[in-house]
């Protein structure tokens, strides 16, 4: 009987512990499946108590906490510290991300957000280097929105990661209809001609990182054949980096690009291709406004310097040289030179800051002229969100030109004379705008858009000599499933001298829409469209074009070339 009384409140107490587990069965319950161990309820768990205050998480932090899960800017939750909001994919453990390799995720499309973003990053042993002592959490992975200074040329590539060398050919067959440079001219114009063009391409590309160093090389050509104009010619491109990492704060970088285009190269090439952005062109050094049935070769050398002092704060210095050689009567050649500092702090998260100094100075063939500039500003990046970024920047440049000018003589002097013109040495000085602009937005993994404006200094198209350049591109790029690619892209482009009166000016429109399909591994087949519209005055250069194109590549993966 004794033991009877001291058995019945045991049996009373696991009883009320089973009733009360009934009433609080675990979501694996729920669901049924019994064999699901309980868990403890999110409710109840300690880590709902906001350490900061040491209360419970009201309902404006818990949707503030759910928001910050799908921005990258917001520092990533620490695995091991309690708390009820679960990891995202973003905030993976930093073992599990270690993991991941590029074949795991999908690549991100050419100049989007997340191209930009993964190309910041150096070799491996620059990255591994940083400084761990200022490092904010969650800042290893994220550097801040990209800007557009850091000795920003056509020729330097922004991407950083490793590629194996391979070798690509190609054939590709175009149409041109309507007013085609290289025909008689009548009436001060080009005749109206329907031409096709046939094109071999061949190009080589790659990049490989060591531990404290990277080279990367683009080489492409082409030679198109043209058969009712005289445009025919080949077209060769180098472009060659190498980055040497000396510190772990110190790195140094060699840019070299060599240019050989035929007269056919402008007709070609009417834009940019996909990824590339005006705003991250130098156009100081890196002109693209050529005037059309010429030949130019140019060359252009770029060595820098960046110094990381902290996660936030660095400074870069480069100085640049270049050559222009034009063929064609009355074209001018360039040789210049420029030297450029920049200094950049990553304020927030989301926003970057900074400034930036540079002399350029051009020398144009047979001394008729010569100028001399200075520019300055301020840098300015900023992501509205994960997934839109703004990157600016805005100055001024004061440019002093000497050259030889023709003018009237007034008219008695002109009698005494006998001729009714004479050359000065004139001097001008000029205050002008140098502002560049891009905004990226990415819809997703499939599809992205940018917008980009650029305006500044420029040392002309061989006619106009030292000018001022203003452009503005237009981009959307998407994926049309796992093989099929697609982008359109329009711009608008003036050129007008800043020291010759009476040229006029040099202005452009263009459009253009392209799909590519992988046919199977390794071939690749693509289509364009392209229309341009050029305004150019007291010249008979081309009007209008509509050019249809058709090309096929074959890039042989398996025979990846080994460096």
């Amino acid at each position: 009987m004794a033991r009877a009384i001291y058995f019945l409140p045991v049996c009373l107490l696991i009883s009320g512990i089973a009733l009360q587990a009934q009433e609080q069965p675990t979501p694996a319950q729920s669901a049924g499946d019994p064999a699901q161990p309980a868990a403890p309820s999110p409710q109840t768990a300690p880590a709902a108590t906001n350490p900061a205050t040491g209360l419970p998480y009201t309902a404006a932090e818990l949707r503030e906490k759910e928001i910050d899960k799908y921005d990258p800017l917001k520092p990533a939750v620490d695995p091991t510290v309690p708390d009820p909001i679960r990891l995202t994919d973003r905030e993976q453990a930093p073992a599990a991300a270690a993991s991941l390799t590029p074949s795991d995720t999908e690549q991100p499309l050419p100049g989007s957000v997340a191209a930009s973003n993964s190309m910041k990053t150096t070799s491996a042993a620059g990255s591994s280097q940083g400084d761990a002592a200022d490092a904010l959490a969650g800042d290893s992975d994220y550097s801040g929105p990209a800007v557009l200074t850091r000795a920003y040329t056509l020729a330097r590539p922004m991407d950083s990661q490793q590629l194996k060398w391979k070798v690509t050919l190609g054939f590709t067959w175009g149409l041109d209809i309507g007013q085609v440079p290289g025909e008689a001219i009548s009436n001060g114009v080009y005749p109206s001609v329907v031409s096709q063009s046939r094109s071999p391409t061949w190009s080589l590309n790659g990049r490989h990182t060591w531990k404290f160093d990277q080279l990367g090389i683009i080489y492409s050509g082409n030679y198109s054949d043209y058969t009712a104009t005289r445009l025919s010619g080949l077209n060769n491109t180098l472009n060659l980096d190498y980055t040497h990492v000396i510190s772990r704060r110190l790195a140094f970088h060699l840019v070299e690009s060599l240019q050989s285009l035929s007269q056919n190269y402008s007709l070609e090439n009417t834009g940019l291709e996909p990824g590339s952005s005006v705003a991250n062109i130098n156009l100081a050094t890196s002109p693209f406004v050529q005037i059309l049935d010429n030949t130019v070769r140019q060359s252009n050398s770029t060595v820098s310097m960046s110094y990381q002092k902290s996660t936030r704060l660095s400074y870069e210095v480069s100085g640049s040289y270049f050559l222009i050689a034009r063929t064609g009567a009355g074209l001018a050649g360039t040789t210049g030179y420029q030297g450029m500092a920049d200094v950049n702090y990553r304020w927030t998260r989301k926003a970057t800051v900074g400034a930036y100094y540079s002399f350029t100075g051009y020398r144009f063939s047979h001394n008729i002229a010569q100028s001399d500039s200075n520019g300055a500003g301020l840098i300015y990046s900023y992501a509205l969100d994960r997934r839109t970024q703004l990157r600016t920047r805005g100055g001024v440049a004061r440019i002093s030109t000497r050259s030889y000018e023709t003018i009237a003589l007034p008219p008695e002097l002109a009698a005494i004379l006998g001729q009714g013109s004479t050359v000065i040495n004139a001097y001008t000085l000029r205050l002008i705008s140098d502002v560049s602009a891009e905004l990226v937005r990415d819809f997703g993994r499939e599809h992205t858009a940018s917008l980009s404006f650029a305006k500044g200094e420029s040392p002309g198209n061989g006619v106009q000599l030292t000018s001022s350049q203003e452009t503005i591109t237009g981009g959307y790029s998407m994926r049309l499933g796992k093989r099929i690619s697609a982008n359109f892209s329009a711009s608008y482009y003036s050129l007008e001298s800043l020291a010759q009166s009476g040229l006029g000016f040099y202005k452009g429109e263009t459009a253009g829409f392209g799909l590519s399909r992988e046919i199977r591994r390794g071939v690749i087949s693509t289509f364009r469209v392209d229309y341009r519209r050029y305004d150019i005055s007291n010249s008979p250069l081309l009007q209008r074009d509509l050019r249809f194109t058709f090309g096929v590549a074959w890039n042989p993966r398996e025979n990846s070339l080994r460096f």
